[in-house]
């Protein structure tokens, strides 16, 4: 029983910190090969969440009064958005966004990353698992479609935006994850030629 409790503690933990995880991870990856990706989907995350905390007064539905603290991992007040105001789910619109703007590139350029594209579909799913069910209680259904709904619009929008930056300069830009300048799968073919050896004399 000690064992179960530990391994939902641990689960529940990296779950919600997963955004916080994924950020630093693309800033990390920016550094270290030098791109502006990570601060461009940084961009982008930023003005989707801010657009949430923006209309989340516009939306009819309220946070359950017996939510768990742990729902929110920063403090909005009292009447603010995941404390009073419960749509569109904070967590939704996080990942619906990163899901869309992140693997766009996958399926356009036909180069699928299963890993990175699984382990974003199973946090999107522990998250709104362990959010909608007791004892956090933190969301409702309608407050999840809400969010996923409003983050694959912004990461649609915000990947077209940069898509089109990135393919009208010439040469092109390397900007979006997954694009043909930085396909993980590059491979490098001699092509059909023909060599002739010869021997040479020792004089």
């Amino acid at each position: 029983m000690p064992l179960r409790n530990n391994l939902m503690v641990y689960i529940r933990f990296f779950t919600f910190m997963a955004p916080m995880f994924i950020t630093i991870a693309t800033i990390l990856e920016s550094a270290l090969k030098q791109n502006v990706k990570g601060i461009l989907y940084i961009t982008g995350a930023l003005f989707t969440m801010l657009l949430g905390n923006l209309t989340s007064s516009s939306f009819p539905n309220r946070v359950d009064p017996t939510y768990d603290p742990a729902c929110n991992m920063f403090d909005t007040g009292a009447g603010g958005w995941g404390t009073l105001y419960s749509s569109p789910a904070p967590h939704a619109l996080f990942y619906a966004y990163t899901i869309v703007y992140m693997t766009l590139g996958m399926f356009i350029n036909k180069n699928i990353n299963l890993p990175i594209f699984t382990i974003l579909i199973l946090f999107t799913i522990l998250s709104a698992a362990l959010r909608i069910t007791a004892p956090m209680k933190c969301i409702k259904p309608i407050d999840l479609m809400i969010g996923y709904l409003g983050g694959i619009l912004c990461g649609l929008a915000w990947y077209v935006a940069i898509y089109v930056a990135e393919n009208s300069a010439s040469p092109t830009l390397d900007l979006t994850y997954f694009s043909k300048a930085s396909s993980d799968r590059e491979t490098c073919s001699l092509g059909k030629r023909t060599f002739r050896c010869t021997k040479a004399d020792k004089n």
